[in-house]
């Protein structure tokens, strides 16, 4: 029954997404992804015997509420390697910050699901070497090796970006090799165990297709700008990146194992659950790492809210409201309007009708978002046409001037947005769906 209901939560969400039924768009990623848990929980705990793990309301606690702190430590690190931001989200704040806190609190169960679904399927349980004898020097130099990674990756993030992704693992598995080697990867490795390793980082690809291809459909997003790999993607992600989810999938492994040994989170299977004073002072500081990193992720990789028909620059109040009684209430329905159809339904004249639609499909274009769009048009760019004309570098520089314009009228400092990257996503999406004819 488990199975049935969760296939059919997710089969819902994509019939509300398909039918742009709100809030499902927005929250796509969340409407889905709860019910995908369920599903590999199930089918997994059906294939062992076990029934699922995610019966546990403690255990399911600590995943969650540690995986959103998880991914938060990798979004703090996204403050300077600048390689995605968010498009799209809820408009109101605490909305927006709940459901990125959601959204993150998948990612670790994602992975340790998938790997023990791949156990429960067979996979890995021969995969078998000669052991290998584990001297000190060699724990150290992986601790050395794994800081000198993440050093390069936060110093020159335009070269060392990737080592990012594995350098976490290095510096941690030492630590619990030492402290309880059952959580240990190194300890599998050194005894010749290698299907738990390969599991996780198989379980890790399979986990990052999934997350790239719901990505792709949601309207709340991320859009990477990953140095040199703009051009070619799949779904959002360009294709050598993906090569980056095996190495995540040990690192999310050893994150919560780490705390696992700390005694703050509630081990899957062994170990001693934590004692509750433990798990309360761990939940405040997390919850105060979490709340300060939002803060950060608000100023440097949230790009846009969702746009509304009200805040879409150029359009008139009475339009507004004419289009309203038309039953036409949101940015990306009136953008996939045509201006006869607009002049038709919301009785607006035809010249009008145009400029909304063009202003429309300028906002909903690529994350722009009304506040973005706004700043377009005080460079003259109204149309997608006429952001395709632009050059992305020149772009760039008029709209800074036009921030620092901004700034110099204000008391609160605007956000350093757009970046670089983002006017190249922008004029790289209208030269795609734009023929070349004036807007």
């Amino acid at each position: 029954m488990v199975i049935v209901l969760s296939a059919a939560a997710m089969a819902l969400a994509w019939v509300l997404l398909l039918l742009q039924v709100d809030p499902v768009p927005t929250w796509f990623y969340v409407f889905v992804w709860y019910p995908t848990l369920i599903l590999l929980d199930a089918v997994a705990g059906r294939l062992i015997g076990e029934g699922p793990v995610l019966r546990r309301s403690r255990l399911v606690i600590s995943l969650l509420g540690w995986s959103a702190v998880i991914w938060l430590l990798f979004e703090l690190a996204n403050f300077r390697l600048r390689n995605w931001y968010y498009v799209f989200l809820p408009h109101v704040r605490v909305e927006r910050w709940a459901g990125i806190v959601l959204s993150f609190a998948t990612v670790v169960p994602a992975i340790l699901l998938t790997a023990r679904l791949l156990d429960s399927l067979g996979i890995g349980r021969n995969w078998r070497s000669r052991s290998i004898a584990a001297r000190p020097w060699e724990f150290h130099a992986a601790t050395a090796l794994g800081l000198t990674a993440t050093a390069l990756a936060l110093a020159v993030p335009h070269l060392f970006f990737p080592l990012i992704w594995g350098a976490v693992w290095l510096l941690l598995e030492p630590y619990v090799y030492r402290r309880h080697p059952e959580w240990s990867l190194l300890h599998d490795i050194t005894r010749g165990e290698w299907g738990r390793v390969g599991r996780l980082m198989m379980g890790g690809l399979l986990v990052g297709l999934l997350w790239e291809f719901y990505n792709f459909w949601a309207r709340g997003k991320w859009i990477y700008t990953v140095p040199w790999l703009e051009q070619t993607k799949l779904f959002e992600m360009p294709p050598l990146g993906f090569l980056g989810f095996p190495f995540f999938a040990l690192e999310a492994w050893i994150l919560y194992h780490t705390l696992c040994v700390l005694g703050v989170a509630v081990p899957i299977r062994g170990g001693r659950v934590p004692s509750p004073r433990r798990l309360v002072a761990a939940a405040c500081g997390g919850a105060i790492f979490a709340a300060a990193t939002l803060a950060g992720m608000e100023r440097w990789t949230v790009s846009s809210t969702v746009p509304r028909v009200g805040e879409i620059p150029g359009v008139t109040e009475s339009h507004i409201t004419r289009a309203a009684r038309a039953g036409i209430d949101s940015p990306f329905t009136l953008a996939r309007m045509t201006p006869d159809s607009l002049a038709q339904h919301a009785e607006i004249a035809l010249d009008d009708a145009r400029l909304m639609v063009e202003a429309a499909r300028l906002t909903t274009l690529r994350g722009i978002g009304s506040r973005h769009a706004a700043v377009l048009r005080t460079t003259g760019i109204n149309t997608v046409c006429g952001l395709a004309r632009q050059e992305p570098a020149s772009l760039w520089r008029a709209l800074a001037d036009s921030r620092a314009a901004v700034r110099a009228t204000q008391t609160v400092r605007p956000p350093p947005r757009p970046t670089k990257a983002e006017v190249r996503v922008w004029v790289g999406a209208a030269r795609r769906n734009c023929s070349g004819a004036d807007g």
